[in-house]
């Protein structure tokens, strides 16, 4: 039969056991908590940076559309330009059947050789691309100007 002093020994290692117990398992709640810190944190900068490129786009497409409304960017231009922007910004709102003109003109215009490409061309096929440009620029004008109007409206009701 153990006497109550052998039991001393026992008892001061399972205390020993429980106290290392306890400190790893502080070890693991406190790690725990600094990665839940860290993942909000990423996740607040991700929302931030997602914001912030959300506004630029908005910005640049009611940009290119007003100017397009001015007559200070050419609607085939900004066609291609507001098109792209807006597939990325929302692309619920690039669709062909809501703006039909503005998609039009994208249409005519997306495959057309741009920067060094354009230089690379001989005349001949430059004024042929250039005359079918204008030429659809000339035949979607109001269009293209009633799409862009209601785009704007619409962009400026979201916001």
């Amino acid at each position: 039969m153990l006497l109550l002093n052998d039991w001393w020994p026992l008892l001061a290692v399972a205390i020993l056991i429980v106290a290392g117990l306890a400190f790893y398992l502080g070890q693991l709640l406190f790690q725990i908590k600094h990665q839940q810190q860290a993942q909000q944190k990423a996740l607040a900068d991700a929302q931030h940076k997602w914001a912030e490129r959300q506004q630029y786009l908005l910005d640049s497409i009611t940009l290119i559309a007003k100017a397009a409304l001015e007559q200070q960017c050419e609607y085939s231009e900004a066609a291609l330009r507001i098109w792209v922007l807006l597939e990325n910004y929302q692309p619920e709102l690039a669709q062909a059947c809501r703006f039909p003109g503005l998609f039009a003109m994208y249409d005519c215009v997306k495959a057309m050789p741009t920067h060094d490409a354009r230089n690379q061309l001989d005349k001949k096929e430059l004024r042929h691309l250039d005359h079918v440009r204008e030429q659809a620029e000339i035949q979607l004008h109001d269009s293209m100007t009633k799409d862009l109007q209601e785009l704007l409206n619409q962009l400026q009701a979201r916001h």
